[in-house]
């Protein structure tokens, strides 16, 4: 079965699921309710409780349903290991769920201009329709209106190749929302964000935002397993790439995954991109662009360039 698309996520293929409500990015997560009571598990969102899981247990988020009064998804759909065995548990509440993996550290890096990307090798012309910054000289593939456009320098094109990459692959991964731990090491990869900044002024003086005031994070270096990972190419808005790696920590949260988990990915497991709607950023995102911190500096990317080279 074809991985299950959402928009701009990458997703598990989870068939027992794909009949439920628009499916949230996979991954995993721990209780965490904030009464430190165990978190009530339901039948359907807002059905009846069948049973209670204890703060810090790990579970997989694969579906979310409804919404809260600011628009957010209210109800995830987990499952997990429990006692050598895979559990369907239910529906909870989703904002009672802590999905934030390791320390962040410096990234995601920030960026108000898309040209002061360049010395990454990487460009996406976010919020610069009136004036687009010059392409670099490979252009990723095209997947829907509502996917992220995206050049790359030769310089890093040429790296990655020796790595055993091919353009493709290598666009399907930078352009993955999210992914920021390497699966094999659970190494945290160096991200970032574009901000569109007039977008950003208006959100905050209108207190909405309407989800294109930055992009999603992305990733800024690939992992070099993700260059043996079998592509399906382009249909209509959707690409995938499978995960040929040692899968032992989710490539989302960073969380360490137990045997079992472990094999469960690697059977379901793919990074998938979808352009077929418009892409906006995630509230934590969102929060912290509003900060003002990681803005990027020299000093910053010079990290990346390290982390790249296996210098940090």
């Amino acid at each position: 079965m074809p991985a299950l698309p959402f928009r701009l996520a990458a997703v598990l293929t989870i068939a027992l699921f794909a009949a439920l409500a628009t499916p949230a990015r996979a991954e995993m997560c721990r209780i965490a309710d904030p009464t430190g009571t165990p978190l009530n598990v339901r039948d359907a969102p807002g059905g009846a409780v069948i049973n209670r899981l204890k703060n810090g247990r790990k579970v997989f988020k694969d579906a979310i349903d409804g919404w809260d009064d600011e628009g957010n998804s209210k109800w995830a759909h987990v499952v997990g290991e429990y006692k050598g065995e895979w559990r369907d548990w239910g529906w909870v509440f989703l904002n009672y769920l802590d999905c934030g993996g390791a320390d962040n550290g410096p990234f995601p890096l920030i960026f108000e201009d898309p040209r002061d990307m360049a010395p990454t090798g990487i460009l996406l012309p976010w919020g610069s329709r009136d004036n687009p910054p010059p392409k670099l000289a490979h252009e990723c593939f095209y997947y829907g209106d509502g996917g992220y456009s995206m050049s790359l320098s030769d310089e890093l094109v040429a790296s990655y190749r020796a790595r055993g990459y091919d353009l493709d692959r290598l666009c399907v991964v930078l352009r993955s929302p999210d992914l920021k731990y390497d699966p094999e090491t659970g190494r945290r990869l160096p991200t970032f964000i574009v901000v569109d900044p007039k977008a950003l002024k208006e959100a905050q003086e209108m207190g909405f935002f309407e989800g294109f005031e930055a992009t999603e994070e992305l990733p800024l270096h690939a992992p070099d397993c993700f260059a043996k990972s079998h592509m399906s190419p382009p249909e209509t808005s959707v690409a995938s790439l499978d995960i040929a790696c040692n899968i032992r920590f989710d490539p989302w949260s960073g969380m360490e995954l137990s045997a079992m988990e472990q094999a469960y990915y690697k059977k379901n497991a793919a990074l998938v991109i979808d352009g077929g709607a418009g892409p906006s950023g995630t509230i934590a995102s969102k929060e912290l662009i509003v900060s003002g911190q990681n803005r990027a500096t020299n000093a910053s990317i010079q990290t990346v360039m390290d982390i790249r080279n296996g210098q940090n």
